[in-house]
């Protein structure tokens, strides 16, 4: 009878401890996840997210932001699914993401350029003529152009145009394809001429090892942080806006980063390529990733141009604020 009575005793303890270890695990991972906020999305915000999370941890070093890339749609998927707190998204929401109860902020304007390599045969001619909408529509889209000397005039030069698109789901592709016209992604043809990459480093790393292609980018993979200049091997293709076979004085903006930047900023790079970003989450923001993200349009907006970015448009600017406090 005794010998019952300890033993009952004993598991008794057990289990109390364990109960007790359970409890203390549990309150940990729930600390943990309130002073965590959970980031993932576009390759575009990517860069300055990075800048941002630093910065506010600096000023708040309880909260621990956990920032990874991977494209706009997987930063929407992951929003949907409530695994992480923000998406980032490089392109407009749509109506059915609406409905299911995604509230997007604007956070920062960029742009999506087309790049080739230093090495193209006809570089010269680009760079001083520039390309028009029409013939980007006709490379990437129509593929009706489809030999550098074809592009420029020349019916001696045979090299063939090797285009570049990207395979994930993403906001660049969708931006730079509605500056060529009313496309989607899924416009860009799958054909034996067009590799698609994924991302935006596999993207620049195609057009810096390849003399003949033509991709696209957003302008932090573009541009070098160190030197504000284009990465070595990569040159952004000049566009001629007004259509008048040469890149006037007020059409070349591309030689710096911050230029570029300027550039949007007054509205002389069209929207799009240029274009807003969007920091999304599901139903409402709230707690602190709402003050990490009034912060961000506030304080944090400060920190853009430096980082290749141009600040959320003042006349759009308080939107964004009711879109955040209305959440």
């Amino acid at each position: 009878m005794v010998e019952n009575t300890q033993k009952k005793l004993k598991i008794l303890a057990a289990v109390l401890i364990i109960g007790m270890f359970g409890i203390v695990s549990l309150s940990g991972c729930t600390t943990q996840k309130e002073n965590t906020i959970k980031v993932s999305g576009a390759y575009s915000l990517y860069p300055m997210m990075v800048v941002w999370a630093q910065q506010y941890h600096t000023l708040h070093p309880d909260i621990n932001i956990d920032v990874t890339s991977g494209g706009a749609g997987k930063g929407m998927a992951d929003a949907l699914s409530e695994s992480v707190d923000l998406g980032m998204v490089s392109r407009d929401i749509t109506t059915a993401e609406a409905d299911q109860g995604i509230i997007a902020v604007a956070v920062v304007e960029d742009a999506v350029l087309a790049t080739i390599n230093t090495g193209n045969p006809v570089l010269e001619t680009i760079l001083e003529k520039g390309l028009t909408k029409q013939q980007l529509r006709e490379i990437f889209i129509n593929y009706s152009i489809s030999t550098w000397g074809q592009l420029v005039g020349d019916s001696n030069n045979m090299d063939p145009i090797k285009v570049y698109s990207r395979s994930d789901p993403c906001g660049a592709a969708e931006s730079w394809v509605k500056y060529l016209g009313d496309y989607t992604q899924d416009d860009i043809p799958a054909r034996e001429e067009i590799t698609k990459v994924k991302g935006d480093d596999s993207m620049s790393k195609s057009i810096v090892g390849d003399p003949l292609g033509i991709g696209y980018s957003n302008v932090n993979y573009i541009y070098s942080n160190n030197t504000n200049a284009p990465k070595d091997g990569m040159v952004v293709v000049p566009l001629d806006l007004n259509e008048n076979g040469t890149i006037d004085p007020e059409e070349n903006f591309y030689e710096r980063r911050d230029d570029i930047v300027n550039a949007e900023i007054n509205d002389v790079l069209p929207s799009p390529p240029s274009r807003l970003v969007y920091l999304v989450t599901l139903n409402n923001f709230t707690g602190i990733t709402k003050d990490f993200v009034m912060w961000i349009l506030t304080e944090g907006q400060q920190y853009t141009f430096h980082n290749g970015y141009s600040a959320v448009p003042n006349d759009i600017l308080d939107d964004q604020l009711q879109i955040l406090e209305g959440g």
